[in-house]
């Protein structure tokens, strides 16, 4: 898109056609895009977008309809933050010439510096499609996209597309200057998504670069942190240090990592001087201070961990590691209530943006208060919930939680804390119910078995398969103590006869609380139920078969069915289960030609991959289709399933209906992600 090659002497040798010819124009316009690559992309900087942006006005005096000289003229004022004038320029570019690759990589530019990362987002990707071997345009969105994710917090979507416009603009050769800063951009994107090895591998790279070998050297040593390397941590740490002095800007925090090391290879007087070495440089250093905390908490000192907690959430009421640990190490239930009634009762008060002092003392950071608090009163939740479960009744969980949300008028907040309550009526139920199946034989019936059924993702496997032990002599005792007495040799049979089917019923229940639970022992289990069990269970154990997608109990079933008048509701059963394991489990093929499409009928021949799952196939060139207009093709309902993984609106981000085939979101992006994530795949695996 832009000279690169021997630029230098590209430059020289245009100034002299140019001091022969001045009035060249072609040559003019092909110097002043030679003047920004140097300023754009080979560290030239502020005099060099003067001097393309001087020729390219020139070149626009001569011809207003020059559509390089537009451009560069434009991008120059860009790069010099001349946003208003640069906007006339690229948008007569683009009347001009709407699907020339630089106008839009110019217009990209443009709104990124203007905090459009959206609208610059679509820009670049238009300049990338119309100029798909053009490493600037992949360099650009990469870097940008890799800022966006930065902004949403990093989604993983983001991250994946960020890696693959820096290895395409990095395969197609990007200038000198730049490889280093795209190396360092693919690390950083490899670290948060948690690529350990291939970060390391990247850094290790930067480590014999002159300008990034220190930087390298600290992300190196982050890495074996995250890895659990704590000793090569410190030592790489400790190595930057030493290369940029130990009193520089950001090497508080440094310190503060090399604590958090020491702390977790149990060297806790070193952790604590590490601690020191930080404050020492940045007395408010909320890390430093924390870990220093923490450090005191395993010498046994909680009033001073207690103390210095409390001074970091005084500094900083957003700094949820420290509310957490307060949380923890205050909890009772008297506290816990106070805790979140509190909470609540200042959330709805409180706005949704200020700014608050940086302990630090480096000006002012933008905080959101509301939301801050939301994750307090979720910690709060996580910890009531688990001291209901060391000490069952002891912090009078459900009414604490019936009462908070009384304390708010807040919708979401109101609807996070119902959750809990849900959670822990559960929680309290399930507690019964395990009390229950620990003695089947004397606490099984139909209505526990329900209770059971209803419980069972809560409910541990081992104990749901206990409760299935019942015998003859659990219904004979039971059918002398659930019934008053009788000498009655028929009465006493038939409450023999009444247990019986009571005990039936519970076992049925209880298998189709197994297959709830979608597990391959409990799915074993279920099988030889319906191959041993008397007919009734055996019709119970396939029904709950059937539940996971398993073709041969639904034949089973359906014969069963005839032979007993009951067809009509094996129907019914078979209507409203879908075929799970099909239906969960989506997969890209790019190899058997029998498939095709679902939307458009393509095979695999004429397709880069197709998308197959549950009961329909889609290829990459409607997933794109898809992708280009997500608002046209938008579901109405969010009940509506898609047809590739059985996810619905409530699932997942949404639900599209392309051609009459449902397909989710994430679907969607994982066709489009594919390629991409197996050319980043490839790049990587080659250093």
């Amino acid at each position: 898109m832009f000279p690169h090659d021997k630029l230098d002497w590209t430059l020289k040798r245009l100034e002299q056609r140019l001091d022969g010819a001045s009035d060249d124009l072609s040559g003019r316009a092909e110097y002043a895009a030679a003047c920004l690559s140097k300023a754009m992309f080979h560290d030239g900087g502020e005099m060099w977008f003067n001097k393309a942006l001087t020729q390219a006005r020139r070149v626009i005096q001569s011809d207003p309809s020059n559509t390089t000289g537009l451009v560069v003229a434009g991008f120059s004022l860009v790069g010099l933050d001349r946003l208003e004038p640069a906007t006339r320029y690229l948008d007569e570019a683009l009347r001009l010439d709407p699907e020339r690759a630089d106008v839009h990589l110019a217009l990209g530019g443009m709104l990124w510096r203007d905090g459009s990362r959206h609208q610059a987002v679509l820009e670049l990707e238009r300049a990338c499609r119309a100029a798909p071997e053009s490493w600037e345009a992949h360099y650009m969105l990469g870097r940008l996209l890799a800022e966006r994710a930065d902004e949403l917090g990093n989604p993983k979507r983001l991250q994946e597309r960020s890696q693959f416009h820096i290895v395409r603009s990095l395969q197609l050769g990007p200038s000198s200057t730049l490889r280093a800063p795209l190396l360092h951009d693919l690390g950083i994107s490899c670290l948060r998504t948690q690529r350990l090895d291939d970060a390391q591998k990247l850094f290790t790279q930067l480590l014999e670069h002159d300008k990034y070998s220190t930087k390298a050297r600290y992300y190196v040593g982050l890495v074996n942190y995250h890895m659990g390397r704590y000793k090569n941590a410190i030592l790489h740490l400790r190595q930057h240090i030493e290369e940029r002095g130990s009193g520089g800007q950001g090497s508080q925090h440094v310190h503060a990592r090399i604590a958090m090391a020491y702390l977790h290879l149990g060297e806790i007087s070193k952790a604590r001087e590490a601690c020191h070495r930080a404050i020492a440089i940045e007395p408010g250093d909320l890390q430093a201070r924390w870990t220093l905390g923490c450090a005191w908490l395993e010498e046994g000192q909680a009033d001073e961990a207690i103390r210095l907690f409390k001074e970091i959430l005084r500094d900083a009421p957003d700094h949820l590691p420290a509310f957490t640990e307060m949380v923890r190490l205050r909890r009772n239930g008297t506290w816990l209530r106070n805790a979140l009634m509190t909470e609540v009762g200042h959330h709805d008060r409180l706005p949704t943006r200020m700014e608050r002092e940086h302990p630090g003392g480096r000006g002012l950071v933008t905080v959101d208060p509301r939301k801050s608090t939301r994750e307090r009163i979720r910690i709060i939740l996580q910890s009531l919930a688990e001291a209901e479960v060391e000490q069952p009744g002891a912090t009078n969980a459900v009414d604490t939680l019936r009462e908070a949300m009384t304390g708010t008028k807040d919708e979401g907040l109101r609807f996070m804390i119902w959750e809990g309550l849900l959670d822990q009526l559960s929680a309290d139920r399930a507690r019964e119910a395990a009390m229950a199946l620990k003695t089947p034989g004397k606490s099984y019936s139909a209505k526990t078995g329900r209770d059971v059924l209803i419980l069972a993702n809560v409910l541990p496997e081992p104990m749901l398969t206990r409760g299935l032990d019942i015998t003859e002599e659990h219904l004979k005792r039971a059918a002398v103590d659930r019934y008053d007495s009788t000498h009655d040799v028929h009465a006493h049979r038939a409450n023999i006869e009444r247990e019986r089917q009571e005990a039936r019923a519970w076992q049925a229940l209880l298998l189709l609380a197994v297959a709830t639970r979608e597990t391959r022992s409990g799915r074993n289990l279920l099988v030889r139920w319906a191959s041993d069990a008397d007919p009734e269970l055996a019709s119970a154990a396939n029904c709950a078969l059937v539940t996971l997608g398993d073709p041969h109990a639904v034949k089973r079933l359906k014969l069963t069915g005839r032979e007993r008048n009951a067809g009509h509701l094996v129907d019914a059963l078979t209507r409203m289960v879908s075929p799970r394991e099909s239906n969960f489990h989506p997969r890209p093929v790019s190899d058997d030609e029998r498939m095709h499409c679902s939307t458009c009928g393509r095979d695999a021949s004429s397709t880069e991959h197709l998308m197959a799952g549950g009961d329909a196939v889609i290829c990459n060139h409607c997933a794109t289709a898809i992708a280009m207009d997500r608002r046209e093709f938008a579901a109405g309902e969010p009940e509506t399933s898609c047809s590739l993984c059985g996810k619905n609106g409530f699932d997942v981000r949404n639900v599209f209906v392309f051609r009459g085939v449902p397909v989710c979101s994430a679907c969607i992006d994982n066709s489009l992600g594919l390629q991409e994530r197996e050319e980043v795949d490839k790049y990587l695996a080659a250093i």
